[in-house]
């Protein structure tokens, strides 16, 4: 019984050190010193993205978003949102490549209401396989291109505390909303950029935003 308890204990104390060793503390609970905020227009980004209570709130007016001054590749990503009156878009942008702009060229893991684990692709050259289907933005017809999650919706009410959960591999991305796989995605294109949390129509929160770099 002694034995057991003694490996038992250095199982936790391994298992705490490699999660220590691999999470990258991208949002620290307390302030936005580790992002960057890009808008649509002229406004006080500390109006629109801001800390409260541990909570990052982003407004929703002016569009724009807010992103990690690093950038990351192979990962898995975890958070939470919840929206705060009447539900509307945001989504996290991952693999940020190029330009500061409203919106970049990247692969956007969906937040819209209803739509949380579409897989939306930004730009020319974001690009990935679905089910078997290539997806790639043609810039002539629209300058995104988007990939439906493979399940009805698995948000919670307005106003609950909804997860997602992303990993990102080798140019495999794999979206879970409150633990539904929702879409996965293999020759995914860009893969590596910093990633963004959207302002786009009404307020919305996240907290225990999370990265493990795998």
């Amino acid at each position: 019984m002694k034995q057991t308890a003694i490996i038992f204990l250095g199982l936790l104390l391994f298992g705490g050190t490699t999660k220590s060793q691999n999470t990258d503390p991208i949002f620290n609970g307390q302030d936005l010193s580790n992002w960057v905020p890009v808008l649509r227009s002229e406004a006080n980004a500390d109006t629109v993205f801001y800390v409260k209570d541990g909570i990052m709130n982003a407004g929703g007016d002016p569009f724009g978003y807010i992103r990690t001054k690093d950038s990351y590749e192979n990962y898995e990503l975890s958070l939470e949102w919840r929206w705060t009156g009447e539900p509307s878009n945001s989504g996290l942008l991952l693999a940020i490549t190029g330009e500061d702009k409203v919106w970049p060229h990247c692969i956007e893991a969906q937040l819209k209401h209803k739509n949380a684990g579409d897989l939306v692709l930004m730009h020319k050259g974001a690009q990935a396989s679905v089910q078997g289907q290539d997806y790639q933005v043609d810039p002539e017809v629209r300058w995104v291109s988007v990939a439906n999650k493979f399940n009805p919706s698995s948000e919670k009410t307005p106003g609950e505390w909804n997860s997602y959960r992303i990993r990102f591999l080798n140019g495999t991305l794999e979206l879970w909303i409150n633990d539904t796989l929702q879409m996965q995605a293999t020759n995914v294109t860009p893969t590596k950029g910093p990633i963004g949390l959207q302002s786009e129509g009404s307020h919305i929160q996240f907290r225990n935003i999370e990265l493990i770099q795998l």
